[in-house]
């Protein structure tokens, strides 16, 4: 097979293009979201590869990172999506993915005509799916005990409520990962007029999103005077994102956590206590979107990435039985940074 993925997560397109990882001799490397599970190896990169990123993704490193050389890095390369380019003997298609600001399925055509893809992270329906003959897939919700039995539409709207209803007695604390969190903040744009607070790093963040249509308004930074004075008064959201420290005593607020993985299949909202809640807002395929998505690909071989998510050696055996087509799981042999 043309596809692999190593032991760091670094998924071969090929004998020229990385994804996600750092592989040495590799000339190009396709950064295919932010999320810190798809960023291992990244300075590495930086100065031994080429590195092809989608504007917002580009945008949002700067927001999130301390990449202050990136702008001045010519061996950094922004794509428009759906625009092929061709580089080292090879074509690179990138389309969005729907899983967060950004985010694209990979798609390289190899010199002898053999198309390999990556599907990242990945929500589905999507208006574009790449066309391949091997496929490196996602296998986060590849379990299929992992069907939901509501909608992201159900889901959105109990966060919604469970907010609006929450923030009456007292501030509110949001928790997710970057995509998530924005996403959801721009559910409750229309719902509330409570002041939202953010560190001045998330904040940064935000900023991006906006830059790209997302309605995400009346956020303050901590370090503003009238955050501040919001707290003291008692009644605003605040939201954590990657990185940021939650205050040691939460106990005057109610703590809300955005995770579908921890989430029951049969309910978008769980209550652990009166003032704790998680609710299952998602930017990830189920187990049966994933396989619909993989019939959209045209894929004939595939292989289900295990270093992220849990689930490829069950994903790989659904494929079999469901599909009928030659599936494996990644193996995730080690292979040296600096050699092979």
């Amino acid at each position: 097979m043309k596809i692999d993925v190593l032991g760091s997560g670094a998924v071969q397109l090929g004998r020229a293009v990385s994804c996600d990882g750092f592989i040495y001799g590799y000339p190009i490397r396709v950064q295919t979201h932010v999320h810190e599970d798809h960023m291992d190896g990244f300075d590495s990169s930086k100065g031994l590869q080429r590195i092809i990123v989608t504007r917002p993704t580009f945008d949002l490193l700067l927001a999130i990172r301390d990449n202050a050389d990136i702008p001045y890095r010519e061996n950094i390369e922004v794509v428009q999506l759906g625009s092929p380019i061709s580089i080292e003997n090879c074509q690179i298609i990138l389309l969005d993915n729907g899983h967060m600001l950004g985010s694209a399925q990979v798609q390289v055509t190899l010199s002898n005509g053999l198309r390999c893809g990556y599907s990242g992270d990945f929500a589905w329906p999507l208006e574009k799916v790449i066309k391949v003959d091997q496929l490196v897939l996602d296998s986060t919700y590849g379990s299929p005990e992992s069907i939901r039995k509501f909608t992201q539409e159900e889901a959105n709207n109990r966060f919604v409520d469970l907010v609006v209803n929450r923030v009456k007695a007292g501030p509110v604390f949001i928790s997710s990962h970057r995509g998530t969190l924005q996403r959801a903040i721009s559910c409750l744009d229309d719902a509330i007029k409570d002041p939202i607070i953010a560190s001045p790093r998330l904040c940064a963040e935000l900023e991006v999103y906006q830059q790209y249509g997302y309605t995400l308004t009346n956020i303050l930074s901590t370090n503003a005077k009238e955050a501040k004075h919001v707290i003291s008064e008692g009644r605003y959201i605040r939201l954590f994102g990657t990185g940021d420290r939650r205050p040691t005593d939460t106990s005057e607020a109610t703590s809300i956590t955005l995770n579908a993985y921890k989430s029951r299949l049969d309910d978008p909202a769980i209550e652990y206590s009166e003032k704790s809640f998680c609710v299952a807002l998602s930017d990830h395929a189920d187990y049966e979107e994933t396989l619909e998505y993989v019939r959209a690909t045209g894929a004939k071989k595939v292989m289900t990435d295990t270093t992220r998510g849990g689930h490829g050696v069950e994903l790989a055996q659904a494929l079999k039985r469901e599909l009928r087509i030659d599936a494996q799981p990644s193996n995730n042999r080690y292979v040296r940074e600096w050699g092979r």
